[in-house]
């Protein structure tokens, strides 16, 4: 049997990662992570997925927000039965589990990153950040041109013809250089025989092959220094490496995906409007009197009667 990790998410579709059931499945935020979840109310190494004869269980690694199936957390360092169908909360991200013969996911490692990218990328689309992969001419005549690479498996040339997507001036560049493209969240380049030869971090790049570049690496092609800026990529890194996020108390997960055709789930109250202006609460009724006037006569007639006879008193003293 295999089980498939679901990422639940309301801002895109589920992602998922299916692994056999002779591994253990380490979920965390760490980049050596089976199930990478770039959130900091996720530890580093938050929990952990087995197989225990014809059973799975669910371990929590002693997680900083704690590992929940359902509405019910698992103690730390302590594991729990988990079913086809259940839905696992860790810090704020919840997982649905799915438990059959599914298929394994081809090369976990570059999927699970992969997975881990496109999470970032969506939380950095809502955000309003250009997530655009660009080169940089940080040293050279062109120093501060731009080459975008917004187009995934579109093959972009440098080199010192005008047609060019990089054209640059620089005598020691060959008319094309270099073809650079992108797939998925890697960028990978291809020496095209240049004379000067391309220089890829600290060796030469071969010309047989296509090669990745990784953002630590810079280019040099003639005199011409190019780095790769990689937003995603930077901010997957940034995550990863980030003290753990205490959730707050009254602090809820982020909401999984409604069912498919289902209507998308109202926000709290709280995000709805900012609270409105108070409203003056109502003064209590005032009681009803309960003397009558009948009362009221009877009462000033006998508090004349007492006024005259202290008067009549008073005189009688002093006579």
């Amino acid at each position: 049997m295999s089980i498939t990790v679901i990422v639940r998410s309301a801002a895109g579709a589920d992602l998922r990662l299916t692994f056999d059931g002779t591994q253990r499945v380490v979920i965390g935020r760490g980049s050596g992570s089976d199930v990478r979840l770039p959130d900091a109310s996720v530890s580093h190494r938050h929990a952990s997925l087995e197989a225990r004869g014809a059973d799975f269980v669910l371990l929590d690694d002693g997680s900083t927000n704690g590992t929940f199936v359902g509405d019910v957390r698992i103690a730390p360092r302590t594991s729990r039965i988990v079913r086809s169908g259940d839905v696992v909360r860790v810090g704020r991200v919840r997982l649905g589990l799915q438990i059959d013969g599914s298929p394994v996911t081809r090369d976990l490692a570059a999927a699970t990153r992969e997975v881990a990218l496109e999470l970032v990328s969506r939380a950095m689309a809502a955000l309003g950040a250009d997530v655009t992969v660009k080169v940089h001419v940080v040293e050279g005549r062109d120093q501060g041109a731009t080459l975008s690479l917004a187009e995934e498996g579109r093959a972009y040339v440098v080199g010192r013809a005008p047609h060019c997507d990089l054209p640059l001036a620089d005598a020691d560049v060959s008319r094309e250089h270099v073809r650079i493209f992108r797939k998925g969240g890697a960028v990978f380049l291809r020496a095209l025989g240049a004379k000067n030869g391309t220089l890829l971090g600290d060796g030469r790049a071969p010309e047989d092959r296509e090669v990745t570049w990784r953002p630590a690496q810079m280019m040099k092609v003639g005199q011409t220094v190019l780095a790769l800026q990689q937003p995603i990529s930077d901010a997957l890194a940034d995550i990863e490496t980030a003290a753990d996020e205490v959730m707050g108390a009254g602090e809820s997960a982020l909401p999984a995906a409604p069912p498919s055709g289902a209507p998308a789930p109202s926000p709290p109250v709280s995000q709805l409007a900012a609270p409105a202006a108070p409203v003056a609460r109502p003064q209590p009724a005032r009681r009803p009197s309960r003397w009558s006037l009948a009362d009221i006569v009877v009462m000033t007639a006998a508090v004349t009667i007492l006024a005259l006879s202290l008067a009549g008193l008073v005189w009688l003293l002093r006579g």
